[in-house]
């Protein structure tokens, strides 16, 4: 345990340079916190430099005592190194957080992806391994990492990760829901509604979406619609889920359904994660053509949101349609 404990302090000293050995008082604590909360609220404003400085900061608060806050904040500070273009930094931050527990699928995974954006697709392949090694049988993991994989143009290693994850077994809703969700990324449509139908019968409200997607797919439009509506009725008109909802209809083409989710979403009680509701909202009109509405959008957008140079730079584009 002590030996932990001193690796612990190592990578803090990393990622907090400064900081002084001893216990963290209350006062240091509410000084971690405030930090990160600004931090995160510069994020979702587009300042990802002064995001990253304020994740630096909250872990400047941490005396040399770490947790799951100091953890998490780095996994923020890192998203937001890697968005404001210090790419160094991020590999880092993520390279320090191996570092401590060499296990973490989850700082693997998200190295790699980094290598993988940056064309190293050796190390990003290294990375992903490790992350399939230590992430367990986790079918999210390997529909993630073949996400990925296709998006950057590697189809082969793509579908062999696809290949792998199918010869996880289970009979858990979780376990079939997942499982039905690679079959759907397969296009082999008939187990993945084989599956997910079981899900369903087991209970598992997320499998409802995924079915949902499987009719879409296959054009089946009104039998996609009821079920992203009984989607909603399980799981509540929250801003979040509606704006999932509307992310995937753009994935698939679906530019009006889409908008009419990001609208709903909006309309939501609580809106956590309003910029990026309004960001998509923009760009669903855009896809549709409807350009006097995303310029009308983008104008209000960017009055709120300054700090936001590619929607600036795209508001001068929409002015001259």
């Amino acid at each position: 345990m002590r030996g932990k404990r001193a690796v612990l302090a190592a990578v803090f000293f990393l990622l907090a340079a400064g900081a002084l050995a001893g216990c963290q008082d209350e006062k240091a604590l509410e000084n971690q916190k405030a930090y990160r909360k600004v931090g995160i609220n510069k994020m979702e404003s587009g300042d990802y430099k002064g995001a990253a400085d304020a994740f630096q900061k909250a872990l400047d608060q941490s005396l040399a005592t770490v947790g799951a806050m100091e953890i998490d904040t780095c996994y923020y500070k890192a998203a937001a190194q890697y968005k404001s273009g210090d790419v160094a930094g991020a590999l880092e931050t993520y390279g320090a957080l191996v570092d401590y527990d060499k296990k973490n699928a989850d700082a693997y995974f998200l190295r790699g992806s980094i290598y993988l954006k940056e064309g190293d697709s050796k190390k990003a392949f290294e990375d992903y391994e490790e992350a399939f090694a230590y992430g367990g049988d986790a079918y999210g993991l390997y529909a993630a990492v073949y996400e990925n994989l296709r998006n950057a143009g590697y189809t082969e290693e793509a579908q062999q990760v696809l290949d792998a994850s199918l010869k996880i077994k289970g009979d858990d809703p979780e376990d079939r829901r997942e499982r039905g969700y690679i079959y759907f990324l397969t296009g082999d449509y008939e187990n993945a509604r084989a599956e997910l139908d079981q899900a369903i019968n087991q209970g598992d409200a997320q499998a409802i979406l995924y079915l949902a997607q499987v009719y879409d797919a296959q054009g089946e439009t009104e039998q996609a619609q009821s079920l992203y509506e009984s989607y909603l009725a399980k799981n509540g008109p929250d801003a979040e889920t509606l704006n999932a909802l509307g992310e995937k209809q753009m994935e698939d083409g679906n530019y009006s359904q889409a908008l009419k989710f990001f609208g709903q979403a909006l309309e939501s009680e609580e809106v956590e994660n309003e910029q990026r509701i309004r960001r998509n909202e923009i760009i669903a009109c855009e896809r549709l053509f409807d350009f006097a509405g995303a310029k009308e959008k983008m104008a209000s957008y960017v009055e709120d949101y300054p700090q936001d140079e590619e929607a600036q730079r795209e508001y001068i584009f929409l002015q001259t349609r």
